[in-house]
């Protein structure tokens, strides 16, 4: 719109200057004919020559012809002296006498027409009947003729010598705007009309394509929901099939185990390998069980979040760090607010087993009436947050954006020997 309304503007401007342009080249036209037929055979030299009589004879003689629209004319000779002044026939008797513009000298040397604005506070403005103010002087060169009668220059009788003079049409403003303004009417349409249309077009394209991007969204969002449900339903199939088959056999065998090792028939050697045996396979059905809550965690509403977390951080111990979770008032968040800080929690969680060298890994989760509050803090080595992060990684740097769009922040405070510290926000 910002677009059109400036090409509007600019076409506007040029269309005006266009008409005003067209309307002083009409007054010159105007003038121009005028001239040319009212002049020839009527301008005499006796009348640039300032003979008597030659006033009188020149206004009986153009008495016929209509002047149209110019408000009135002089003519001048090429001295500059008024030979006539139509609003005032007496005037050309007192012999004034006017300085030529440089513009009206180029006329009469070379000829054409040229337009000016009348200068009101000239002399020949004070000398004029009515002032000059709101005209519009246009300026082309004439000629005068005189019977040739001389015996001694053999010129033949009849044969005319021509003398340049100065025809000054003097237009009324108002009238040059008037005409303008009728020439600009057709500009206006012929600039706005294309204008107006490209609008239009450009609405009905706009809400097109508009159209098109709001149902390619759509068709999108509805592809990736279909792609997350079916990765949600293949994942929580794989979860159900590992914890009926391989957990519950491995819980079954790990429970035989230990009640062999306690059967009294059984050796003390016999028992301590047995009770070896079913103590690494409850470390890894601990193992199996976080994995089960990585690929497809349980419900996270009450205490799911709690037992989900817990199987999270089930692998710290075995990187020989004590691990704590606590988990309150979270009942009234979403799905997708529980969803969110159980992400953000197994990033966290992972990164500090994987790379921190912490002792101690505690994991809070915080619910009130504002939201939610998650805490992921560990007393390891930390790291320089400000260092760019390894291209593979992409880590909480990517949950940054999720967290965002839920109206969330995440803040990882770390400094080298200082541990770390995750800590998501999520507002209501």
């Amino acid at each position: 719109m910002l677009l059109v309304c400036g090409i509007f503007i600019a076409t506007n401007a040029i269309a005006t200057r266009a008409a005003e342009r067209a309307a002083l080249e009409q007054a010159e036209s105007v003038t121009q004919s005028l001239a040319g037929s009212v002049m020839p055979g009527n301008l005499r030299e006796g009348l640039l020559n300032g003979r008597p009589g030659a006033v009188d004879k020149f206004f009986r003689r153009i008495r016929p012809f209509s002047t149209g629209d110019i408000d009135s004319f002089d003519v001048l000779t090429t001295e500059g002296r008024l030979a006539f002044d139509s609003s005032d026939a007496g005037a050309a008797l007192d012999d004034h006498v006017y300085s030529l513009s440089s513009a009206q000298e180029r006329v009469l040397e070379s000829g054409g027409t040229v337009a000016e604005f009348a200068d009101p506070g000239s002399s020949r403005s004070d000398d004029r009947p009515g002032s000059e103010v709101g005209l519009v002087k246009i300026s082309t060169r004439v000629y005068a003729t005189r019977d040739s009668k001389s015996r001694d220059t053999g010129l033949n009788r009849g044969q005319s010598v021509t003398s340049p003079a100065l025809f000054v049409a003097y237009w009324d403003l108002d009238d040059v705007e008037q005409r303008r303004e009728d020439i600009f009417g057709d500009f206006r349409w012929i600039t706005l009309g294309p204008l107006v249309l490209l609008v239009l077009l450009s609405t009905v394209l706009l809400a097109l394509l508009t159209g098109q991007v709001r149902r390619g969204g759509r068709e999108r969002e509805r592809l990736l929901q279909t792609a997350i449900d079916a990765s949600d339903a293949e994942r929580r199939r794989i979860a159900r099939d590992l914890h009926d088959g391989v957990v519950q056999d491995l819980a079954g065998s790990a429970f035989a185990l230990s009640g062999a090792a306690r059967d009294p028939a059984t050796t003390p050697a016999t028992a301590e390998v047995l009770s070896s045996v079913s103590a690494s396979m409850r470390d890894s059905l601990k193992q199996m069980r976080s994995l089960l809550a990585e690929i497809h965690p349980p419900d996270l509403h009450g205490q799911g979040l709690q037992s989900a977390l817990d199987d999270l951080i089930a692998p710290a111990a075995a990187a020989g760090i004590h691990a704590s979770t606590s988990v309150d008032d979270v009942t009234d968040a979403s799905d997708a607010e529980v969803g969110l800080v159980w992400r953000v929690a197994q990033e966290a969680v992972r990164n500090a087993i994987r790379h921190s060298g912490a002792s101690t890994l505690a994991v809070t989760v915080r619910g009130d009436a504002e939201g939610l509050l998650l805490e992921v803090v560990d007393d390891g080595v930390g790291f320089d947050t400000t260092a760019p992060s390894p291209p593979d990684r992409f880590g909480l740097r990517g949950l940054r954006s999720l967290v965002r769009d839920v109206g969330g922040e995440l803040d990882v405070t770390s400094a080298l020997g200082e541990g770390t510290s995750v800590r998501m926000a999520v507002r209501r």
